[in-house]
C-alpha cells in the first residue's frame, strides 16, 4: 500500500511542476506589450516585450524596440534584446546579427562568434562557415577559430577534416 501511496505522489508531483512549468503568453490591452502568466493566470514575467514568437524547440524569441533576443522555455531571458535579428539553429545555436554583421550565440546565451562576418552557417558536421565576402574561415562549435576568413574555398571532410584553398596552396586540417 505503501509502494502504490508513493507512486501516487510521485505522480502528483510530476503533473503539477509540469503544469507549474507551462506559460501562457498575454498582452497588456494598455501598453500593449507582452508578458507570460502560469496556468492559473498569476503574472511570472511582467509585460515589457513589443513581440515574443515561440520557437519549435520551446524557446522564444522576443523583441524590444527594434531588438531581438531569445528566451528560454520557461521565460527567462538567455540573450538580451541586443540583436537585429536571432535565428535558432538546431535547438542548440542562434544566428545573431548586429549592422548587417552575423555571429553565434550557444544555447546558454554565450556569444561563441561576435558578429563580425558578412555570413555564418552552422554546419552539422560540427564545424562553423564564416566569410567576409568571398574570403572562408572556419570556427569549432565551441567557438575556436581553426580558419581565419582568408582562405578562397573549404571543403568539409569525413572524420572532422576539412581542405582549404588560399591561391593555388591546398591545405588539410584535422579537428582537435
Amino acid at each position: 500500500m505503501l509502494k502504490v501511496l508513493t507512486i501516487f505522489l510521485l505522480i502528483v508531483l510530476a503533473q503539477s511542476a509540469a503544469s507549474a512549468q507551462q506559460l501562457v503568453l498575454w498582452q497588456d490591452t494598455k501598453t500593449l506589450k507582452y508578458g507570460f502568466s502560469d496556468m492559473e493566470g498569476k503574472i511570472v514575467i511582467e509585460p515589457q516585450f513589443d513581440m515574443v514568437k515561440r520557437m519549435q524547440n520551446g524557446m522564444w524569441i522576443s523583441k524590444v524596440g527594434k531588438k531581438y533576443g531569445v528566451l528560454t522555455k520557461g521565460g527567462k531571458e538567455l540573450i538580451a534584446p541586443k540583436y537585429d535579428n536571432v535565428q535558432i539553429i538546431a535547438n542548440s545555436y542562434a544566428i545573431v546579427s548586429i549592422d548587417k554583421k552575423y555571429g553565434v550565440v550557444d544555447a546558454k546565451g554565450k556569444e561563441i562568434i561576435a558578429p563580425e562576418y558578412e555570413g555564418v552557417q552552422v554546419l552539422h558536421n560540427g564545424w562553423i562557415k564564416v566569410n567576409n565576402g568571398a574570403k572562408l574561415g572556419c570556427y569549432t562549435l565551441e567557438g575556436k577559430q581553426v580558419l581565419a576568413a582568408e582562405y578562397d574555398e573549404i571543403k568539409f571532410l569525413e572524420g572532422h577534416r576539412l581542405q582549404s584553398r588560399k591561391g593555388a596552396a591546398m591545405q588539410t586540417h584535422a579537428m582537435k
